[in-house]
């Protein structure tokens, strides 16, 4: 990840796929000069400093010294003079190139090249510097004079044209299958980012992105086909390309990694990281290259580093798949780029692994990281599920204690609505139902008596001379007088439809329905002997009660009739009073009828 560790560093440092054509030069004679100052071909042919060295270990890192290289060109090694040979500096980095082909001490050509002089100077249109040597070309010995602010890999290979594009093709490969996969890690993220809308996966996408232009600018990929016009742009690009790799894959690590939630400490050292590598983006606009190279590889280090430690530390307190792979990619791109490294300062003998370290660095750690994210994701995704899961769970809990609440209060409205109505429809005084109740009750049973065409029996009761009770011996008798009266009429009535009213005063009447009028004296009857039974001491007297009462009974045949059944009982009790009281009087009517 943060293409760091020398990924804009060592990557910067080498890049040099020389040793796939240094194979077959293996043991060319190389001689190497090294001069603090400009030299001259003649200063450098004359100096007595030339040593020799091997053409594989010719990598001396940043040096803005000038180096010189001389190769005799009579090599057994080189192959057939007859046929064309190609000399080749296959590090694309290289600001100044010059080659000097000599006969005998004297120059016979001149060929001027490098990344700082426009692409069609190079004398084979190639992302590295190819010289090609005419067949039986009378030179023997040719300098190459190298001057360069980017790492001085002067790695080399001197081979048949034929050999030489036959080497090529393997590096061409490599670049090729490295950016494809790269590609399509890139397309994919951002397909993912579109159906999501997540901006790590955004985020992902542009360190990705980032990385596969810096890969291509340090390849000479970009400036062979981007800009051949502009040098002065390359330098620039690889500098922002590198700048840009750091912000982009920083961000999404500390997002990746929640750092600011779980170490909020290094998620402000990291910042800070993110910040100084930003602006010397920008200063790389105009600051010199060797400079900010250097500033920009000691960062990546720095970060690469702190990325490693930072992910061991987050995998200790949380350990989890995601964190896991990103501490794996971390581990394989620094192991994929120091193999690289130590093979480049020839450290490491050169195969398929070193060859192509850091490219194999760069996509297990893209992968790796992509796998990471999607772990990542889908555990947020199930986490969020589970979320889910659990508010549905507490919002039907809720729902059900809410329900068990409304029912709860309902009953207790509908019980608080009985008493309320059972207090407005009942008499205080004497726990029988009032006069407004009767009212209702009484047109409700004779419509239902009317349309099924049943009888219904009225009874009016009247306590006898209770005027008396009040004025002899004061209310609060009289009170107690209803009272017995009243719990005595209820009594006697015990039919669920049967019910007794306080009419007013002393009376009280009584409804009956689906009952004749044999039926109704005979209750009237048993109301007026459980009265009679009734005594009432006072002031040690035995005070005797009595009531009269009035019945009607019929089977309504208009629908509102109800008046004249209720005067047609009032006539029987006034009846039943004027015959002498304490008697049960029916009444003859055609009420209804």
């Amino acid at each position: 990840m943060l293409i760091l560790l020398f990924a804009g560093g060592i990557t910067a440092i080498q890049q040099s796929h020389s040793t796939e054509a240094r194979q077959p030069a293996t043991g060319l004679l190389v001689e190497r000069l090294i001069s603090a100052q400009p030299l001259t071909l003649p200063d450098a042919r004359d100096s007595n400093l030339w040593q020799q060295t091997a053409a594989d270990r010719l990598n001396s890192g940043f040096d803005t010294r000038e180096y010189w290289l001389r190769i005799p060109l009579q090599q057994p090694q080189a192959g057939d003079p007859s046929v064309r040979r190609v000399l080749s500096l296959d590090y694309p980095l290289l600001d100044y190139v010059t080659f000097y082909l000599t006969a005998g001490g004297q120059l016979l050509q001149t060929t001027e090249t490098g990344n700082n002089l426009p692409y069609q100077q190079r004398p084979l249109p190639l992302p590295v510097f190819a010289l090609p040597i005419a067949p039986h070309s009378a030179a023997d010995t040719l300098y190459v004079r190298v001057h360069t602010s980017s790492s001085v890999n002067l790695s080399l290979s001197l081979l048949p044209e034929a050999a030489f594009w036959q080497a090529r093709i393997r590096p061409v490969t490599a670049d090729a299958a490295f950016h494809a996969v790269l590609l399509c890690m890139l397309a994919y993220n951002l397909l993912i980012f579109a159906l999501t809308r997540d901006w790590l996966f955004l985020m992902y996408s542009a360190s990705i992105a980032s990385i596969s232009l810096m890969m291509a600018g340090l390849h000479g990929w970009t400036y062979a086909f981007l800009w051949p016009q502009q040098p002065a742009l390359n330098d620039v690009m690889v500098l922002l390309s590198l700048s840009l790799s750091e912000v982009f894959t920083a961000l999404f690590a500390l997002w990746f990694l929640r750092l600011q939630k779980l170490r909020p400490g290094m998620y402000r050292v990291f910042m800070l990281f993110i910040i100084v590598a930003a602006m010397l983006g920008v200063l790389s606009l105009a600051a010199p290259y060797s400079v900010m190279i250097r500033l920009l590889t000691g960062l990546s280090v720095v970060m690469t580093i702190g990325a490693l430690i930072m992910g061991a530390i987050l995998l200790r307190q949380t350990p989890s798949r995601d964190v896991f792979l990103f501490l794996l990619a971390i581990s394989l791109l620094i192991l994929g780029l120091l193999l690289y490294a130590l093979q480049t300062f020839g450290l490491l003998p050169p195969n398929l692994i070193t060859l192509h370290g850091a490219e194999i660095g760069h996509v297990s750690q893209v992968i790796l990281l992509a796998l990471g994210l999607a772990e990542r994701h889908n555990r947020e995704r199930q986490a969020r599920i589970a979320a889910q899961d659990v508010i549905i769970s507490m919002q039907r809990e809720t729902n059900a204690m809410l329900d068990q609440k409304v029912r709860e209060r309902t009953a207790d409205l509908e019980r608080a609505n009985r008493r309320l109505q059972e207090e407005s429809t009942t008499d205080a005084l004497t726990q029988t139902r009032n006069r407004r109740y009767f009212d209702q009750r009484f047109y409700t049973l004779y419509q239902e008596a009317y349309r099924r065409r049943q009888p219904l029996a009225l009874l009016l009761v009247d306590i006898d001379h209770f005027k008396q009770f009040n004025d002899s011996w004061g209310h609060q008798l009289g009170d107690q007088v209803l009272q017995q009266v009243a719990r005595a009429l209820q009594q006697v009535i015990r039919r669920p439809a049967d019910a007794v009213y306080r009419y007013g005063g002393e009376e009280f009447a009584v409804l009956l329905p689906d009952t004749g009028e044999e039926g109704a004296l005979q209750v009237a009857e048993q109301l007026r002997r459980r009265v009679d039974s009734l005594r009432i001491w006072h002031e040690e007297r035995e005070l005797k009660l009595t009531v009269s009462v009035g019945v009607c009974a019929l089977t309504p045949q208009q629908r509102e009739a109800q008046q004249e059944l209720y005067e047609a009982t009032d006539r029987a009790l006034y009846q039943a009073k004027e015959l002498g009281r304490n008697r049960v009087c029916a009444a003859s009517t055609d009420a209804g009828n």
